[in-house]
């Protein structure tokens, strides 16, 4: 497959691309600075601004699915990044032959909030700009007619995969437990493979370490 992937320089979104290469696929990796990837033969990267619809639907031309894992790292003031773009990109999905986009977000977003532990809501209590910016951005997706996807992480690590991802639907979740922590690795595999089996078709996926 051809993926179209937002968000490659970051730490879940490179992650994603060296699965994907490593498995055989092509990348299309769209970043603002393209100095900060290095292409190969089967990453191709294009720079340009995620708000464009324009640029994207250029760079969406040929592949198989969008893969975005964009985040706003420490900055306080999401300033509409993830809505804009979201906006922007199934603008550009609409009017391509791309329909297939998946999306990682977070869990504490929009209705899995109520969900949570009292001790998740209590971290996430900082971050309420940035999760209304990224629910802002699912409402349009999710008004969509494209094939989506939505995954929910709970607390990210660093730590290797573990190959074992639990993923429940997030309307089928009652309350989260405690703080539930999912390795960024895991979070890339579980992309990757719902990518390629075209699985969780207009569905958010609650991802967590299975036991």
């Amino acid at each position: 497959m051809r993926f179209l992937v937002l968000g490659a320089t970051g730490a879940t979104g490179a992650l994603f691309v060296g699965r994907a290469t490593a498995d055989g696929h092509e990348v299309v990796a769209f970043v603002r600075d393209a100095s900060k990837i290095t292409p190969d033969g089967r990453l191709t990267v294009v720079e340009g601004d995620v708000r464009d619809a324009h640029a994207l639907a250029e760079a969406m031309r040929g592949t198989d699915a969008v893969v975005s894992t964009l985040g706003l790292g420490k900055a306080k003031d999401p300033a509409k990044l993830i809505a804009d773009t979201t906006r922007a990109l199934v603008q550009a999905a609409e009017n391509s032959a791309t329909k297939r986009v998946l999306i990682m977000s977070a869990f504490g977003v929009g209705d899995s909030l109520a969900k949570a532990s009292g001790l998740l809501r209590l971290l996430y209590k900082g971050g309420k700009a940035t999760f209304a910016d990224k629910a802002a951005g699912e409402q349009i997706l999710t008004a969509s007619g494209l094939d989506w996807t939505l995954a929910y992480p709970v607390l990210l690590t660093n730590k290797p995969a573990t190959d074992n991802v639990h993923a429940v639907d997030l309307t089928a979740l009652d309350r989260l437990p405690g703080l539930p922590r999912i390795a960024r690795a895991d979070v890339a595999a579980f992309l990757l493979d719902t990518a390629v089996n075209g699985s969780w078709s207009q569905r958010t996926a609650v991802l967590t370490t299975g036991h």
